[in-house]
């Protein structure tokens, strides 16, 4: 096992980056302040945590996607070693709530100051510490690996965007990441990426991505017919349910004219519209009531179970899998605005043809190797929406093909989780 210096040289660009922080750091108190979600857990973003017992396995992701990412990690480490204690932290709540389940305990990471930093750290004593993807917080890091705990980086993905900041900043990431005790990346443009930014190259390893190696918590038939009838209760076999996931604001009209379209020429289409985030369930709301759409909440389904409406706007976090279990076809957000996608195969592993906009930065090598298979739908215009649309409603034969396609890429990536956690141990 690598054990770290406990010298780390952090170099003038990362003491300016100290001293910078200390400055901003009233501005970001106020700022978290401002804002709900900012206000939660509020003590423990300035390192007022609650001591953690024992020596814990610490891991690390920023938010709802890194979290739903080491799932399938999380698991297995419960599994191979039931004895180990297991602390999850993260930037933001939603993303802890995702994860309290698989943990012992959950934590909000501190702001990257050092005194804060220091703070939470006297806290815990890990056995080791496991980031997932990109959360490098040089502060931290330095403050763990001084005390001599070895440090993974898992589903490590550096963007094209954060590519360019990491180089500007090199001299305070590359010191760090190359006292890393292992590095698991998903392909080899990673691992690229990852030696440039000064890796050593023993230690950085393909191991594909562990969102990538779920299992299907609501498969058979069976059950996909009692999720559609839980969701649409008057649905039929004829009728057709296309599931908007994790969608953010203004990708929703896409969507719509096509699906009103489809309504007026009395096609029995069915629309679950997930919201990435809850706290913008209230856009979402707005501008259905201003397409004069009809709609649902699911909030509210157990007063009015037997609701007829054509479209459900789920108003409460945590179904998205359920609808994509019921699902005919299925939008993955976050690609027709610039923010780089989500995990296209969450629907695929239920069969379910999927469709992507263009703008998958952050998911580009899945969704190509998806392409190359026959397994996605890629979208870009209201145009190819329509014509998707009329596929769905006129159960295309080709949507199933293009299902099954997507579905076997997912059984290609299955075992991702066993082969981090044999790097992560042996590191």
């Amino acid at each position: 096992m690598v054990s770290p210096s406990k010298q780390i040289d952090i170099g003038m660009l990362h003491s300016i980056y100290r001293i910078a922080g200390g400055f901003v750091l009233p501005g970001v108190a106020l700022g978290l302040l401002a804002s709900r979600r900012g206000r939660a857990r509020y003590g423990e973003r300035f390192g007022g945590w609650e001591t953690v017992p024992g020596s814990p396995w610490w891991f690390h992701g920023a938010s709802v996607g890194e979290v739903q990412g080491l799932l399938p990690l999380l698991r297995l480490v419960r599994e191979r070693y039931p004895g180990e204690r297991l602390l999850l932290t993260g930037t933001s709540v939603t993303g802890l709530e995702r994860g309290a389940g698989a943990v012992d305990y959950t934590r909000i990471i501190p702001i990257d100051s050092p005194p804060l930093v220091r703070r939470a750290v006297s806290r815990v004593s890990p056995s080791r510490l496991i980031i997932s993807e990109t959360e490098l917080w040089p502060e931290l890091l330095a403050q763990v690996m001084s005390r001599g705990v070895p440090t993974a980086i898992v589903n490590g993905r550096i963007s094209d965007y954060t590519m360019t900041w990491y180089r500007r900043l090199r001299s305070i990431f590359a010191p760090l990441i190359s006292r890393c005790s292992v590095i698991c990346v998903p392909d080899e443009e990673q691992r690229a990426r990852y030696l440039e930014m000064g890796a050593v190259p023993e230690r950085l390893v393909v191991t594909g991505h562990t969102k990538y190696d779920s299992e299907p918590r609501h498969a058979g038939d069976a059950r996909r017919v009692e999720l559609r009838a839980k969701f649409f209760s008057s649905s039929t076999d004829r009728s057709r349910i296309l599931v908007l996931g994790s969608v953010r604001p203004e990708e929703e009209g896409w969507w719509m004219d096509a699906c009103q379209r489809a309504w007026s020429q009395g096609q029995d289409l069915r629309l679950i519209v997930a919201p990435r985030h809850q706290e913008k369930v209230g856009y979402f709301i707005q501008k259905l009531k201003e397409r004069g759409v009809p709609f649902g909440l699911w909030s509210e389904r157990a007063s009015t179970p037997s609701a007829p409406e054509r479209v459900l706007l789920l108003d409460t976090m945590g179904l998205l899998e359920e609808a994509y279990a019921a699902a005919d076809l299925a939008f993955v957000g976050a690609t027709l605005v610039d923010i780089g996608g989500h995990n296209p195969l969450e629907p695929a592993m239920y069969g379910v043809p999927v469709c992507v906009g263009p703008h998958i930065a952050v998911i580009r090598t899945i969704v190509e190797e998806m392409e190359g298979a026959g397994g996605i739908l890629r979208v870009s215009s209201t145009q190819d929406i329509e014509r998707v649309v009329q596929q769905l409603t006129k159960s295309d034969s080709a949507l199933r093909e293009t299902g099954h396609a997507g579905q076997q890429v997912w059984q290609r990536h299955r075992g991702a989780a066993e082969r981090v956690l044999q790097q992560v141990v042996k590191g």
